[in-house]
């Protein structure tokens, strides 16, 4: 999957259309951001399409996920006032197998969006070998 692969009109398509949102990811996250380390936030709109990207640069392996959590929490509520949805991505080098770490990451997501009180509309890594998806969480992350 690839930014190329784009369709024309994809800021038309809501982002859970099957393949769209690793793509909108892998173009919101760049070639430096992911050497850098980062973390990528696609603000979803009720629509379900991208309404704001949003990346934090220099997240490098030295960051604990753990650190991020108020701050997500807080996205993940104001994005949930507005009915809408986030797409999580984690943007680092190397290899586009999941590690330890990257789970952590992953985790850290979930927590925000569910201690939030939104939606997780997907969570993707981004490395210098493309974009994958996380596995779904078996769970809705969406509070009750």
């Amino acid at each position: 999957m690839s930014f190329h692969d784009l369709p024309e009109n994809w800021r038309d398509l809501p982002l859970d259309t099957p393949g769209l949102a690793a793509d909108v990811a892998d173009l919101v996250v760049g070639d430096e951001d992911r050497s850098n380390g980062c973390v990528g936030l696609i603000l979803v709109g009720p629509d379900r399409r991208m309404t704001q990207p949003c990346l934090v640069n220099d997240v490098d392996e030295a960051v604990e996920p753990q650190e991020f959590l108020p701050f997500l929490t807080q996205v993940c509520g104001m994005v949930a006032d507005t009915d809408g949805s986030l797409i999580f991505v984690r943007g680092r080098p190397g290899s586009a197998l999941l590690t330890d770490v990257d789970r952590r990451w992953h985790q850290m997501a979930i927590n925000a969006c569910r201690d939030g009180g939104g939606t997780l509309l997907g969570a993707f890594l981004a490395t210098d070998s493309g974009v994958r998806a996380f596995p779904q969480a078996w769970t809705g992350v969406r509070a009750s």
